[in-house]
């Protein structure tokens, strides 16, 4: 009877042959030797000889503190982290990446044998399954944990891996919301809140449900509105008009006010119901879920291989139309730079975009 090594796994497959593994002792990953017993032997003994310092080892010396291992780093890294006062979800996923991709993958590694063909390789993984967005996440997260190893000084200046690989191209996979179909689910809205809340995030181009309900009484002419991701703070006039629709923000806001409810929300409960007290804010649950519901049953046929709109897409769709009509919407959609929408570093507290009509 042949007695295996420490180390070589196997496993009987459907035609009845005998199929070998191995796991690597560094990166943990399971690989296929395939069928023939003396060349699965060989090609383990060969990674064993490569690899002599183990995972256990790799794991004790983290512990102990020597060397200067990807997940002794990680650990520090996410202390930087905390100390940026990111936004709760932003952390949140930075930590995901951390803890569920990056340290079961590179954990025991020496930092600085994390090389680009090793991230490639994992970036790759992630493509193939159709999971672009994640892979540039992925890549991101790993570019910022570099530059703070080499601020730190665990690595030598300008050792950056993961700024040497090719950043994953994404491409939307929800549709496109046009004004027609906006038009459908519109008319669809049996509610009058839900039509306050389309009108509203058509009319201000911000239609995160979490912006919508903080929406308060305009001051001195002015919708004031601070974006939930950036904290850009924008103050538009209430005299704006979207000629595509004939709608003014002005009416909007009268309409939100006609409930008889005494609130500063534009969208607010009117009734006790769902422990939500007369006069507080609508809860942005229930207005993603009304707008999901409403295109489930609108019939609307939308792009091929694509999801269906999400409310969001209203924001596309509204800068689109304010665009023909030659409004500014770089201001109106909170943006200090026209090349991004993600990028809000240099707005401080006390400043706020003013549009100007």
């Amino acid at each position: 009877m042949k007695r295996k090594p420490a180390g070589l796994h196997s496993a009987k497959g459907a035609n009845g042959k005998t199929y070998y593994s191995c796991i690597h002792p560094i990166t943990g990953k399971r690989h296929g030797l395939g069928s023939d017993f003396v060349t699965a032997c060989k090609v383990l003994h060969r990674l064993q000889a490569a690899h002599p310092k183990d995972r256990e080892n790799a794991l004790f010396e983290r512990i102990e503190g020597k060397g200067k291992t990807f997940g002794a780093f990680t650990e520090k890294f996410k202390e930087a982290l905390q100390e940026r006062n990111l936004k709760p979800n932003t952390l949140r996923s930075r930590h995901h990446v951390l803890d569920n991709v990056l340290m079961p993958r590179f954990g025991s590694w020496q930092l600085k044998d994390v090389d680009a063909e090793a991230i490639t390789d994992l970036l790759s993984e992630f493509k193939s399954q159709g999971k672009n967005r994640m892979a540039q996440t992925i890549r991101s997260v790993l570019i910022d944990l570099f530059l703070e190893a080499v601020s730190t000084g665990w690595l030598k200046a300008n050792h950056n891996p993961a700024s040497l690989t090719r950043n994953p191209t994404a491409t939307a996979k929800r549709s496109r919301l046009s004004l027609e179909q906006f038009k459908v689910i519109y008319s669809l809205a049996d509610d009058e809140w839900m039509k306050r809340a389309l009108e509203v995030a058509i009319l201000t181009s911000h239609a995160g449900a979490t912006e919508l309900t903080a929406m308060q009484k305009p001051v001195d002419g002015y919708l004031q509105i601070q974006r939930t991701k950036t904290d850009v703070r924008v103050k538009i006039p209430v005299t704006l008009k979207l000629d595509a629709l004939g709608w003014t923000l002005e009416d909007t806001i009268a309409k939100c006010l006609t409930t008889g409810i005494e609130s500063p929300y534009l969208l607010h409960h009117v009734s006790d119901a769902g422990n939500m007290g007369k006069g507080k804010p609508m809860h942005h649950y229930r207005i993603t879920r009304a707008f999901t519901e409403i295109v489930r049953r609108s019939g609307i046929v939308w792009e091929d291989g694509k999801q269906p709109a999400t409310l969001y897409e209203v924001r596309s769709l509204s800068q689109r139309l304010y665009r023909k009509q030659g409004v500014d919407v770089k201001t109106l959609l909170g943006h200090k730079d026209s090349r991004s929408t993600e990028r809000y570093d240099d707005v401080r507290g006390d400043d706020w975009l003013i549009l100007d009509i």
